[in-house]
């Protein structure tokens, strides 16, 4: 693996995954695999955490050793940084208020709370209508209009 991480990081990267490992073996459960790859600061998509499930299965492997996180770890984020090298320029914010914007059919800056709803829920990485709700509280406006620039901005700057 070829790992960029400072000799302190990947200590700290060490210790995070040892709160995994219920057995004290260096290994985490392949359940545990999302949230460990989450907590050592990827943000892979469901959809790869189970295609990275499904081959250590067929691999007969239950239990996953910390070198074979950290290979997965570095494979994710370097499948981020070069998707956000070729994606070009902006911002994940300018780029979501751009992809908007093309259900702002009358270039108001607003767009139907059910429409942003719809395509938040039934698109990609889909939300449930929980996590819709909760991010539509204080966005809506007495017309069930969202400005969705500022909701953007709203949703990129709590991370």
């Amino acid at each position: 693996m070829a790992n960029k991480e400072s000799p302190a990081e990947l200590k700290r990267m060490r210790q995070l995954l040892q709160q995994f490992d219920q057995c004290d073996d260096g290994k985490i459960e392949l359940s545990q695999l999302g949230d460990c790859l989450r907590v050592l600061g990827a943000n892979p998509s469901e959809r790869c955490v189970r295609q990275h499930i499904r081959q250590l299965r067929a691999g007969h492997i239950e239990r996953v050793p910390f070198a074979e996180v950290m290979s997965i770890h570095a494979s994710i984020v370097s499948s981020a940084r070069k998707a956000a090298k070729e994606s070009g320029p902006g911002t994940m914010a300018e780029q979501l208020i751009l992809g908007l914007r093309f259900f702002d059919e009358h270039n108001t800056g607003f767009i139907s709370a059910a429409r942003l709803a719809r395509v938040l829920t039934t698109c990609g990485e889909r939300l449930t209508k929980e996590e819709m709700n909760e991010l539509l509280v204080g966005h809506v406006n007495d017309q069930g209009l969202v400005n969705y620039v500022e909701f953007v901005h709203a949703i990129t700057s709590s991370k």
